[in-house]
């Protein structure tokens, strides 16, 4: 029994630094010979090499010495190799984890597998499962190093509601056909507040132009937010919802509610006015819900100052009199404006990921929310207007939004508010694609690629379904690729040398502005 928990150690302490060894070497970009480099230097190189080093220095004691000293070593050659292959695993694996444990996390995660890379089949999806299972154990290592600032002790000890259940989500779109572009609304009606002049219409040239892109939302990483600048129409949406989530639909116009457009200074005194004013004028749960939604995104500000520097108090209160916060502000105004106005929304934290696909350096927050017995998400912070490009464009992205879409992006602390049957692990959660709302919104699917990180050569290759025919092009590093509104998209960009990064963009219109929808890292 000994011998064989001997063996088993040694085997699992050489395998996990072997193993993180070449997954740092991926996860940074090397070439596949020099992750296997990485992991050899482990085993055998390093040890073999100490091994040498000190028989060496054993044999030269024994020439020098005066004395007697016995010519043989207590342990065998091979003993004292596997004991100074575990010495090294365990030093090497233990700094990693200890310094840096969400990197060593990440890269086991999302390039644990380098060495399946193209292999495809049963056996390589059930090595993939292994691996991923694998990484998830060390899950718990995370956690511990994964500080959320927005997350109290008083958070941590609120136990998730008996009644909170995965949300049952089906698709509208069944065909192509109920795809179709609808014109843009009509501008909605001015906000109270006096807004500055719109933009000019902006021509279409006579030949294609490339199109300006726009990077996706971050969230608290993103630069100044500012409240709305212009009355510009917001981007058209299809005529039929994409999803059914729940007794709703997503996603809803991109319209403030007409209630919180009619607000006035003396209507918002405080959170109660505000919410008892909507609530004597909204009987409708989702629309109220969307109503308080609407107030809290056209009336903050995020303050990028209590990322960077000492932060602000985030108490509903304090939010709300300054008009200025952070996505702990937003989301606990929200749990205090539905309790006033008879909803019931509860605070919910945890990570995102930024346009790299990896975890955002700090945590986050948002909502989930109550509607006749069904649990739904929201993120007020995240559906702000206001975006580091200077271009205003209300959303609701974020509102009701289907939980299979928020995975995307978002990772709860606790995995019941992932509101689905089948909860991801964060290493699951690493691994997909960074796809954002707006990809489903415009009724897109991806097919290719379906990892976050990419290997490439000399061309990236993008496969999507779009059977609304909206136009879209990639970014690969500063080289755009496109535009196309093919139903069945395939476009092969070619990757300048230094580029790291692929970003999807997608637009009604062959001219304008186009929002980022998904982002893929290139190694």
């Amino acid at each position: 029994m000994l011998r064989f928990l001997w063996v088993l150690c040694l085997l699992t302490v050489t395998a996990l630094g072997v193993w993180l060894a070449s997954s740092l070497v991926a996860f940074a970009g090397g070439p596949a010979w020099l992750a296997v480099a990485g992991g050899v230097l482990l085993f055998p190189v390093l040890p073999v090499w100490w091994e040498k080093r000190a028989t060496d220095a054993f044999h030269a004691r024994l020439r020098r010495a005066r004395r007697l000293l016995p010519k043989k070593r207590a342990l065998s050659w091979p003993t004292r190799v596997a004991l100074r292959t575990v010495a090294l695993n365990v030093v090497f694996v233990a700094l990693l984890l200890l310094s840096w444990p969400k990197i060593a996390f990440a890269a086991l995660a999302t390039r644990g597998d380098w060495f399946l890379d193209g292999e495809s089949g049963a056996a390589a999806e059930r090595a993939r499962s292994v691996v991923v299972s694998a990484a998830s154990g060390l899950e718990w290592l995370h956690r511990a190093a994964a500080e959320n600032p927005y997350r109290t002790k008083e958070d941590e000890r609120a136990p998730l509601p008996d009644d909170v259940k995965p949300v049952v989500v089906s698709t509208v779109y069944g065909d192509a056909a109920r795809w179709r572009r609808a014109p843009p609304p009509p501008p909605p009606t001015p906000s109270p507040r006096p807004p500055s002049q719109p933009d000019a219409p902006v021509e279409p040239a006579p030949s294609p132009a490339p199109p300006t892109p726009s990077e996706p939302v971050a969230g608290d990483d993103e630069p100044d937010v500012t409240e709305p600048k212009s009355t510009r129409p917001p981007a058209p949406v299809p005529e039929e919802p994409a999803f059914r989530v729940g007794r709703t639909t997503w996603p809803w116009p991109n319209t403030p509610h007409v209630v919180v457009q009619g607000l006035t200074a003396a209507d918002e005194t405080s959170p109660e006015a505000v919410a008892r004013f909507i609530a004597a004028r909204v009987s409708d749960p989702f629309e109220r819900v969307k109503a308080l939604h609407d107030w809290v995104v056209t009336r903050l500000r995020y303050d990028d100052a209590s990322v960077t520097g000492p932060r602000k108090p985030q108490d509903a209160r304090s939010v709300f009199d300054a008009r200025l916060g952070v996505c702990e502000g937003y989301a606990r105004l929200l749990v205090e404006l539905g309790r006033h106005s008879g909803d019931r929304i509860v605070y919910v934290t945890g990570e995102v990921r930024e346009e790299d696909g990896q975890l955002a350096p700090v945590g986050h927050a948002w909502n989930a929310v109550q509607v006749a017995g069904a649990w739904y998400l929201l993120d007020a912070t995240w559906d702000d207007p206001t975006r580091p490009d200077g271009k205003d464009t209300y959303r609701t992205d974020y509102l009701f939004i289907p939980p299979q879409l928020a995975g995307l992006d978002h990772f709860p602390d606790e995995p019941g508010w992932q509101l689905r049957e089948d909860w991801l692990s964060r290493a699951e959660f690493l691994r997909q694609p960074l796809a954002r709302p707006g990809l489903a919104r415009e009724g897109l699917a991806l097919k290719s690629p379906s990892s976050v990180v990419v290997d490439v050569d000399d061309t990236f290759t993008l496969e999507l379904s779009n059977p609304g025919r909206v136009w879209v092009m990639a970014r690969v590093g500063e080289q755009a690729c496109g535009p196309t509104d093919a139903a069945e998209v395939h476009l092969t960009c070619k990757v300048p040398r230094g580029a790291g990064r692929a970003v999807v963009f997608a637009n009604a219109a062959e001219f304008g502005s186009y929002d980022g929808v998904a982002s893929f890292t290139l190694r």
